[in-house]
């Protein structure tokens, strides 16, 4: 805001602005730091965001990582004294071996890149255990000791089930009401699935459990890799006994999108980027991820509504339910959410999301919410398991199950 400098404490009139007989030195603007922030060269302003960034990340990694193991080892082990060789193991070997394994291509740093998250994910899920502990030892007089050995039972129960769960697959069987012209019929949504993260050795044993359900299409809904893959890390996928529809998550674009499009192109896997196909009796909707909220209403405008078909609508977030209910979507399938893969992620990820998972009817639509067939970064999964959804189509009207949240 800009005023006249002589006219305050004066009943002098005052100026909207300056006009073209006004001296400018007769101005005084006043600005709020914010302002003067917007003003700072563009390199100062990114380096400030670069720091403030490196402050939050290492606040984060030594309070919510470091800090609950340290504390784990300090209750078993009375007087720990760490030498300089352990903190380094501690503190460094964890991102270090992440920084690695992002560099190289390979089984090994693939290997080495999911035992380092998988290490930093199990200190994540130490750390409301050590706050739950340390609020205990206020309020009841306990040896370290003792306190030390509930800890680590605890976490060797929670990241004990965590990693078996992740291997477990799940099929989630969904009944549907549609006209009797379907009865019979069935789909089969797979989704982040993360390829990289997960070995291809997981990709065949999904393509063996969903050809044991003689389902007539296969959709996969995004996030099937993670790097930069190559054909034979997805070759299983050959092996479909249906058709497989493919749209983009968000991890697609993080690599090469165009090099694993060609990969699964080769693969004999249909890939659907803001199209549709034609596939009597369905008609299925193909949406690439995007951050933007109103994606799916600029994407399904530019499309075209085929005549008696069932409408599929494949979009990897949970978002837009309501614009495609309005274009005449009769199923959406999404996934992008995990259910929060580990505790507390669940409670974070809802509020971003508050269809985190399962079944929703949005008008004449239904949408369902996968909690994902594979796990990102940490191979741990505590909310849910690893799932391979089943559509059956029936007949005749189904009650339905209730809403999941």
């Amino acid at each position: 805001m800009c005023i006249r400098d002589r006219s305050c404490g004066s009943n002098a009139p005052q100026d909207e602005g300056p006009t073209r007989r006004d001296n400018p030195t007769k101005y005084v603007c006043l600005v709020s730091p914010l302002t003067l922030f917007t003003l700072l060269p563009l390199n100062i302003r990114t380096l400030s965001r670069r720091i403030l960034t490196t402050v939050l990340v290492t606040a984060f990694y030594f309070g919510l990582l470091i800090y609950p193991l340290v504390r784990l080892i300090d209750w078993l082990i009375p007087n720990w004294q760490p030498g300089t060789t352990a903190l380094l193991t501690l503190l460094v070997l964890p991102p270090a071996a992440r920084i690695v394994s992002s560099r190289f291509q390979g089984p090994f740093s693939r290997q080495l890149a999911a035992t380092s998250m998988t290490w930093m994910g199990l200190c994540f899920q130490l750390f409301p255990v050590v706050i739950v502990l340390e609020i205990f030892r206020l309020l009841v007089p306990v040896n370290d000791t003792t306190v030390g050995l509930i800890c680590l039972v605890a976490i060797l129960i929670l990241g004990g089930w965590g990693m078996i769960n992740a291997q477990l697959l799940n099929v989630r069987r969904v009944p549907l009401a549609a006209d009797a012209g379907l009865a019979g019929r069935s789909l089969v949504q797979i989704t982040d699935v993360h390829i990289g993260s997960r070995r291809p050795a997981f990709l065949r044993r999904i393509v063996k459990r969903i050809n044991g359900l003689q389902t007539d299409a296969v959709l996969i809904t995004g996030d099937l890799v993670d790097d930069d893959v190559n054909e034979e890390d997805l070759r299983s996928l050959a092996e479909l006994d249906a058709t497989a529809y493919f749209i983009l998550g968000n991890h697609e674009r993080y690599a090469d999108t165009e090099r694993i499009i060609e990969h699964l192109q080769a693969l004999n896997v249909i890939v659907l980027r803001n199209e549709t196909v034609d596939a009597d009796p369905f008609q299925f909707i193909g949406l690439d991820d995007a951050e933007a909220r109103d994606t799916v209403r600029k994407g399904l405008s530019s499309l075209s509504k085929l005549e008696h078909r069932y409408r599929v609508l494949l979009y990897h977030r949970p978002e837009g339910a309501d614009d495609a209910s309005d274009w005449g979507i009769n199923l959406m399938v999404s996934g992008h959410t995990h259910r929060g893969q580990i505790f507390p992620f669940n409670y974070l990820v809802k509020r971003i999301h508050p269809r985190l998972h399962g079944s929703f009817d949005v008008g004449d639509l239904r949408l369902y919410v996968s909690p994902g067939t594979g796990t990102w970064g940490p191979i741990l999964r505590t909310n849910a398991r690893c799932e391979v959804t089943h559509f059956q189509f029936l007949g005749d009207p189904v009650i339905q199950s209730p809403n999941l949240t």
